[in-house]
């Protein structure tokens, strides 16, 4: 007879939580290409956002989720903080 703990549907694995994270990163970086960069804030406000988030209008934050070469540069300024941050 099985015992009464079963886990959770609701709980995942950390496993699964980074494997369901990277396939975001993936989607967001490659999904929308915005070859004429339509719409797009310039780098300082990109990296404005990686380090303070709330100083950034929520229109360009919005934006980055829908324009992979803004996503991709976001995602570079966040990881030289991190690197940065390390040291």
């Amino acid at each position: 007879m099985p015992s009464g703990r079963r886990r959770s549907k609701k709980h995942k694995s950390k496993t699964e939580d980074k494997e369901f994270l990277e396939l975001g990163r993936r989607h967001f970086a490659k999904d929308f290409p915005n070859p004429s960069r339509l719409g797009c804030p310039n780098d300082d406000l990109l990296k404005l956002l990686a380090q303070e988030p709330k100083r950034v209008a929520d229109d360009i934050q919005k934006h980055i989720t829908s324009c992979s070469p803004c996503y991709r540069t976001y995602s570079e300024f966040l990881q030289q903080m991190k690197t940065a941050g390390s040291h």
